[in-house]
């Protein structure tokens, strides 16, 4: 009985000793064994992401002015639209009105009221002249053979000009070698006035056969004269009524944006600028983004995101890459309507910046880890890679292998590896020094 006593007390001391073995075993190697966290490498394009402060931009637009007789000036009243505002064919954007306009027309119309007091004078002092067919007739070929030598002379000269500009000289027939549009058209243009010189020439020759009489002719030409200063006032007057009249209403001449205001309230305008510009018809602004510090390739259908990380990204695209006027290098990006509602309208933006992202995606596949589980500099890179194995008086035990891997980029705490590593499990994050070889833990919070 004594005996079985002793055996069993006996496994029990056993029992306990090999549970303390256990136990301290386990501890030690807790406590000496290296900790690791572990992570796979997942299979992707490697992103880059720039930020791209963007401003509206209005890179074809048109300039949308008023031409003015030479001292005609108008007076900017009111400017109904601002940068960036939408505007529809027809909508009027600016009113002025021609400065002085009270005067000039004063002034007009007391010279047309003086040659039709003139006039009327003239032909009642005269009423006994009779002016015959012919004496008419010669009258006509006259004054017209006068204003065909005018205009003749007015065509040679302005042709004579241009032909300096573009250092060229006169030919018989066609045109010289290299000549402009505009020069030919010049061209035309004088020698049309010359056969109309000839034409009237004839028509006065025939004409020249009559004699007319003095006092009639003296009649004739003071009533043209007379005529032509009534008829002259007149015209003057129409087209400054017209002019004021257009300037009241300077109107969009098609659907589109304002790109410019190029006049305030109270300016004097005198033709020689823009009164304001616009968007093409059917065309868009443009978000426009420095890109002189960017070291990486920005080219066309590049991807460019608002709020990329957000359930409201908007995607567009770049449209052209170009340099401005001072240098620097620019990406366009597409306005779409989806982005003008992203951000409230195309006037606001004009009024902020609107902060877009631009994402470089690599053509490839790669697989991507955390940049701390990449270990090594230059061409020397690697990971460890881990083995399970079972340990002494049980449980599991991770085994470190080094592995070379060939790096091809890295950005925002991502690299992008050529090699497939996704089928390994890698160790990362260490609480100590570990090498090639090792056995390690792994961290269970």
């Amino acid at each position: 009985m004594n005996l079985k006593k002793f055996a069993i007390r006996g496994i029990v001391i056993l029992a306990v000793f090999v549970a303390l073995c256990m136990f301290f075993s386990g501890t030690v190697r807790t406590i000496t064994t290296p900790k690791v966290r572990l992570t796979s490498a997942r299979r992707g394009k490697l992103e880059e992401r720039v930020e791209l402060p963007c401003k509206v931009a209005f890179p074809d637009a048109e300039k949308v002015d008023m031409p003015l007789p030479d001292d005609t000036m108008l007076v900017i009243s009111r400017v109904n639209s601002r940068e960036g505002y939408t505007v529809q064919a027809g909508e009027v954007v600016i009113e002025a009105k021609v400065s002085g306009y009270e005067t000039q027309y004063k002034t007009l119309q007391e010279a047309y009221d003086s040659a039709s007091e003139q006039l009327m004078t003239l032909e009642n002092k005269n009423r006994g002249i009779r002016i015959s067919p012919r004496d008419q007739a010669y009258a006509d070929a006259f004054f017209a053979l006068r204003d065909a030598r005018r205009a003749a002379v007015a065509a040679r000269l302005d042709m004579e000009a241009q032909l300096s500009r573009e250092g060229l000289e006169a030919v018989e027939t066609g045109y010289p070698e290299g000549a402009s549009d505009a020069l030919k058209q010049l061209i035309d243009a004088s020698r049309a006035a010359a056969a109309a010189r000839e034409a009237a020439q004839e028509t006065m020759d025939a004409a020249a056969r009559y004699t007319v009489d003095d006092s009639v002719w003296t009649y004739i030409t003071e009533q043209r004269e007379q005529q032509q200063k009534r008829d002259d006032a007149e015209e003057s007057l129409r087209r400054l009524m017209a002019l004021n009249d257009q300037a009241k209403a300077v109107v969009a001449p098609h659907d589109g944006y304002i790109a410019e205001i190029c006049v305030k309230e109270g300016d004097t305008y005198d033709g020689s600028q823009p009164l304001f510009k616009m968007t093409a018809e059917e065309g868009m602004p443009t978000l426009r983004g420095d890109i002189s510090e960017v070291t990486r390739t920005v080219s066309e259908g590049m991807t460019v995101t608002l709020n990329p990380d957000s359930y409201d990204a908007v995607e567009t695209k770049v449209v052209k890459v170009g340099t401005d006027t001072e240098g620097k290098k620019y990406a366009d990006v597409a306005l779409t309507s989806e982005l003008v509602r992203a951000r409230g309208s195309v006037y606001a933006m004009t009024q902020e910046d609107t902060p877009m992202t631009l994402i470089f995606r690599a053509r490839e596949a790669t697989s991507l880890l955390p940049t701390s589980a990449v270990r090594g500099s230059g061409e020397d890179r690697y990971v460890f890679v881990t083995e399970q194995n079972t340990a002494a008086f049980g449980g599991n035990t991770l085994k470190l292998h080094k592995m070379s891997v060939k790096v091809v980029g890295e950005y925002g705490g991502t690299t992008s590896i050529q090699d497939d590593i996704t089928y390994y499990s890698v160790a990362y994050g260490e609480d100590r020094s570990i090498s090639d070889g090792d056995a390690v833990m792994e961290y269970l919070n």
